[in-house]
């Protein structure tokens, strides 16, 4: 009876051993099914996590008024960047060193004498600041320094407002020459060795012009004279314009010297030229890239027009007054080195106007050269592409 019961008790034991075992084996399975089942999951979300479009922000969209003001500086300055680097800062600093000079030539077409007075030349310094493309200029004469008044050539104070885009060119601009000059030569009359000084000629002059370049997105007009964009590959344009121009001369018989006063032919001879000219123009501009960061520029723009003018004889006050069809010739020529940041050059501009009636007859020709040094500040921030 006790070998049976032990019998059984083995039995039973080895069948709760056998159980509990099949139940681990089912449990590690289950396990491992699980884990294998999760993996799968898991690559399968990676996988489409991978082919799924990358979910990206949408940028912010920029304020309306820095649309509109992104949309009118790109209208104005707005061009091909592998030919002109744009300006890169708002604010610009210019120191100008100058050098004027004026020459009056008179004729006579009843007798066919001249006379030819040069202005004493004037050293000027001053300059400019630009604010994006608005620029102001002011100079002043350093020989009127220490002299009296009425005694100097009246260059006291140029002043110039300007606007430089890449589409156009406008400037307002007001000036006085010519009180301080000489008696060059007169017609029949000896002046060598004598005394030709002469302060009875003075010239006030204002006007604005504008200027429109064609071939705007590849030639830079601030590149070659104003010194706020680079040019990076050669290119030229042709341009068309419109310019107001007034002037007054009076001329002062009594401060010639008495030698030529006695003698002097009096149909050379006026009080005052008082005109206004209106003028259109056209001409051709090139700038010719030397090197990196180096500019040689060069304009030639002729202009015709209709001039009012009021020419007063000397030996006869307020009888002529003339209105005729007006030729003027401008001629820039300049070169710059450029670096974004600092720039220096030159600048030779050279004007001729002309007045004329039936007995009398005066050409104003003036020609300026300038040294030009400037700094940039304050960056514009740079747009992401």
């Amino acid at each position: 009876m006790y070998k049976y019961m032990k019998r059984v008790v083995c039995v039973a034991w080895l069948m709760m051993v056998s159980g509990m075992v099949a139940t681990a084996q089912d449990d590690s399975i289950r396990v491992v099914e699980e884990v294998e089942k999760q993996t799968l999951d898991s690559i399968v979300v990676t996988e489409r996590t991978q082919n799924s479009p990358p979910k990206t922000l949408s940028p912010k969209r920029p304020s309306l008024p820095l649309r509109m003001m992104s949309s009118v500086e790109n209208f104005f300055m707005g061009c091909d960047t592998a030919y002109v680097t744009p300006q890169k800062y708002n604010l610009t600093a210019q120191m100008e060193l100058s050098y004027w000079h004026d020459y009056y030539f008179l004729r006579s077409s009843q007798t066919g004498n001249t006379m030819v007075i040069q202005s004493d030349p004037s050293v000027i310094l001053g300059g400019y600041v630009y604010y994006s493309i608005f620029g102001y200029g002011a100079v002043w004469n350093l020989n009127d320094l220490g002299i009296k008044a009425g005694k100097t050539n009246g260059t006291s104070l140029r002043q110039s407002f300007v606007i430089h885009t890449a589409k156009f060119f406008a400037e307002y601009y007001t000036f006085n020459s010519g009180k301080g000059a000489e008696i060059r030569s007169v017609s029949g009359i000896e002046t060598k060795g004598k005394d030709r000084t002469f302060h009875g000629l003075d010239s006030r002059c204002n006007g604005f012009s504008v200027m429109y370049l064609f071939n705007n997105r590849h030639f830079s007009w601030p590149a070659a004279f104003g010194a706020n964009a680079v040019q990076r590959k050669s290119c030229g344009s042709w341009s068309i314009g419109f310019q107001y121009n007034h002037q007054r001369i009076t001329f002062n018989k009594e401060e010639l010297p008495d030698y030529i006063k006695e003698d002097i032919d009096s149909t050379l001879l006026f009080t005052k030229v008082n005109y206004n000219d209106y003028s259109v123009s056209a001409g051709y501009n090139y700038n010719c890239v030397l090197g990196r960061n180096v500019l040689f520029a060069i304009s030639f723009i002729p202009s015709i027009g209709y001039r009012r003018s009021n020419i007063t004889e000397a030996e006869d006050l307020g009888r002529s007054i003339l209105n005729n069809i007006s030729t003027d010739f401008n001629l820039r020529m300049s070169i710059f080195w450029n670096n974004t940041r600092m720039f220096s050059g030159l600048i030779l501009e050279a004007h001729t106007y002309d007045y004329r009636k039936d007995k009398f007859g005066l050409t104003n020709t003036y020609g300026t050269l300038k040294y030009l040094l400037g700094v940039n500040f304050w960056r514009k921030p740079q747009r992401k592409t």
